[in-house]
């Protein structure tokens, strides 16, 4: 049986597991996977387009651009227009998203760490497994 055959489903699980129940417990609102996941990519990139985010995130198009006017109107990103195509518009996290975002990544970093702790892995072992993912994220890019 090949070795990696359950890793799939297992990331899958531990991605869900992590975000079960995470931005309440970060004091936030309850954001749909595809606002999170778009509001993720626009604060890495700053100054994004809708078309990158569709390409990124796979959604079509017009989803993405419902996703951005919904976080719009929450507060969560600025639209500016793009100074070259005034037609376009270039997309940032606002101050109070980075904020819950960052509130975000410090409760998974806390499961992260209390699973890691019950299941007995110490320092040396969460390091390599920090290097090994992300080898294995850049190859996969």
């Amino acid at each position: 049986m090949e070795p990696l055959a359950g890793m799939p489903e297992l990331i899958f699980e531990i991605t869900d597991l992590l975000q079960l129940k995470a931005p309440s417990e970060a004091g936030l609102a309850e954001l749909p996977a595809s606002e999170l996941e778009v509001l993720r990519w626009v604060t890495r990139f700053p100054g994004c387009g809708v078309m990158f985010l569709a390409e990124r995130t796979k959604m079509h198009q017009a989803n993405v651009s419902a996703t951005v006017r919904s976080l719009v109107e929450r507060g969560l990103v600025v639209k500016k227009p793009d100074e070259r195509d005034r037609r376009a518009v270039r997309l940032r996290a606002s101050a109070r998203a980075q904020r819950d975002l960052e509130a975000l990544r410090q409760v998974w970093l806390r499961r992260l760490r209390a699973a890691l702790d019950a299941a007995g892995i110490d320092d040396g072992e969460r390091k390599r497994l920090a290097v090994s993912l992300a080898e294995v994220r850049e190859h996969l890019a």
